[in-house]
């Protein structure tokens, strides 16, 4: 087909990932005393219908949903980098910034899995401290910054961009 799959399949899990570490942060500070009171506030004065015993419900079902949309991201991403690592090596600085943004990527999937691993038979899918600091304080910001690296290989270094070649297509 010519056009690159991977950019059209990392949308979901970006959005996932940041609803699940943002819906655990948002859990801890609901239920951490010293801010119970300032959280309870803020979602009645946003009128936010959802309670925060609900957060956890919701953040393990986002979770699966990052499970579930990361792997055809994943698999279209191994896809589009392999060609340049087998035509550059590790030695273009295009094929280490694919490989580190995969490698960050890989940490961000193993870490949702850990936490859905842990957290599929605790009641009410609540997180304890160890889940909270892997999808708010670990995953979240590792998909940030590796979704910072796709946008790199695309805007810097061409990537997708002329057929999914990674070179633009000279038009005169």
């Amino acid at each position: 087909m010519g056009h690159p799959t991977h950019p059209a399949t990392v949308h979901f899990p970006i959005a996932f990932m940041f609803l699940t570490g943002g819906l655990d942060a948002a859990y801890f500070a609901a239920v951490h005393p010293s801010t119970a009171n300032l959280v309870g506030s803020a979602l009645k004065t946003l009128d936010v219908q959802i309670p925060p015993s609900m957060f956890p419900i919701l953040s393990y079902y986002t979770t699966l949903l990052t499970l579930l949309f990361s792997v055809p991201a994943v698999i279209s991403g191994a896809a589009q980098l392999m060609p340049v690592i087998k035509r550059d090596g590790l030695s273009s600085k295009k094929a280490q910034t694919g490989v580190l943004h995969a490698l960050v990527n890989d940490v961000t999937v193993f870490a949702t899995a850990y936490n859905w691993w842990t957290r599929r038979n605790a009641p009410g899918f609540k997180p304890d401290s160890t889940n909270i600091l892997v999808s708010s304080v670990l995953a979240l910001p590792a998909t940030l910054f590796a979704a910072y690296l796709g946008g790199s290989l695309v805007y810097k270094y061409g990537m997708g961009v002329g057929g999914g070649s990674g070179r633009a297509k000279k038009t005169q």
